[in-house]
């Protein structure tokens, strides 16, 4: 099948890929994996904001909340957004939910914490209908640095801290009101018997930008 699919998003993985997250135009969110189901080289084109006409199959037995897998065996570029086109623009545009304030709204307030911050779904705590998704968060998040980039909800009582994983450059401040694209991590277990989880990480930022009020001002 073909779909036009506006890239959204980048976000580091091992073995020198990238994990590209897109939308399709009729509102459906899309992970474009290549045809043998890797994620992309770190070296790719892709790009947020840019269009492409991908031609496509769902990946075979995708394994929830990871609905979102689909196995690219050819794309055509239509361009890319006009600078004054936000993709808060185009997600609201199609009616995509943004989950908006605490931490806990994330992924139909599913989450679980760790004692140290870290955010995680199981099956036994439920699984969401899908692994990415928007945040707008009421407070700024502030940059911390253990295992990794993290950023941090400011709470009295218990920890809210997310991993970075996107390819921005850190910035200390993630103001409050800034569109956030946060994204769960594949199935794991790191010790023998432990049930596997998907672990909460945030992958971008956008700016909010001015917004246009035209009806799907695409270049494409």
């Amino acid at each position: 099948m073909k779909e036009i699919v506006i890239i959204l998003s980048k976000t580091k993985m091992n073995n020198n890929q990238v994990c590209v997250g897109g939308l399709t135009l009729k509102g459906r969110y899309v992970r474009l994996l290549d045809e043998q189901g890797n994620n992309q080289p770190e070296n790719t084109d892709l790009a947020p904001k840019q269009g492409w006409e991908i031609e496509f199959e769902e990946r075979p037995n995708n394994n929830p909340p990871h609905v979102e897998d689909i196995l690219v065996h050819n794309r055509i570029s239509k361009g890319k957004l006009k600078d004054e086109i936000t993709i808060k623009d185009v997600i609201e545009k199609r009616n995509i939910p943004i989950w908006r304030g605490h931490p806990d709204e994330l992924f139909d307030k599913l989450i679980q914490w760790t004692q140290s911050g870290s955010g995680y779904i199981d099956r036994d705590g439920g699984i969401p209908n899908h692994s990415v998704g928007f945040w707008i968060s009421d407070k700024d998040l502030k940059r911390k640095e253990y295992n990794g980039i993290r950023y941090q909800y400011p709470s009295t009582s218990g920890w809210r801290s997310i991993k970075f994983k996107g390819l921005e450059k850190p910035v200390d401040i993630i103001p409050a009101g800034t569109l956030i694209r946060v994204s769960l991590a594949r199935w794991v277990s790191f010790n023998e018997g432990e049930k596997p989880k998907c672990w909460l990480q945030l992958s971008g930022w956008y700016d909010l930008g001015e917004h246009s009020d035209e009806e799907d001002d695409l270049p494409f």
